[in-house]
């Protein structure tokens, strides 16, 4: 069966590859939201996270030509984003503030003003409780939930077994339960 969103995404990095620039912009469009929503949740600084977006875009197209289709084109991105986040998170000096604002996300643009208040609400909240989790459980998280990344592929990223990126997992999905309660 044919998934169309990938198709499409797999004909713009071919396209991208025979040096059709228009491409790039048609990918950016698409999955720039998805990008520095991965990025900001690792590195929780906004300009940290556009900045991690822009490179993340930069190494697609240089790379375009390598794609091999063995996982989704927003999977191979998401990939991407998680391994560029994370060198730039051991790049960190380990004095750096903890204190970071809410996580700025690209409004549905279909929601209601209600809608989108609720959203902005829940998101604040939820971004305060990840980044008050362990660093290692937000990192296995994140690489889960919104890179939507398998525990064998977290594992071999943060350098861990999947049975630990599990227990991570789990034990970050009872913390924020406990929270949110």
């Amino acid at each position: 069966m044919s998934d169309a969103p990938t198709d499409l995404d797999y004909a713009l990095l071919r396209r991208l590859a025979r040096g059709d620039h228009e491409a790039l912009a048609e990918l950016i469009r698409r999955h720039q939201r998805r990008v520095f929503n991965i990025a900001y949740r690792l590195l929780q600084d906004p300009l940290e996270a556009e900045d991690a977006a822009q490179e993340v875009f930069l190494k697609v197209y240089q790379h375009a030509e390598r794609y091999e289709p063995k996982a989704s084109v927003s999977a191979w991105l998401s990939r991407i984003t998680a391994n560029h986040c994370l060198n730039v998170l051991r790049q960190r000096r380990p004095l750096e503030s903890l204190d970071q604002e809410a996580a700025p996300e690209l409004p549905d643009p279909g929601a209601s003003p209600l809608e989108l208040l609720e959203q902005q609400d829940l998101g604040q909240r939820l971004a305060g409780l990840l980044a008050a989790l362990p660093e290692n459980q937000r990192r296995a998280l994140v690489l889960k939930q919104f890179a939507d990344l398998s525990y064998q592929e977290i594992g071999e990223i943060l350098k861990i077994s999947p049975q630990a990126v599990d227990g991570l997992i789990k034990r970050a999905r009872q913390t924020l339960k406990k929270a949110l309660k």
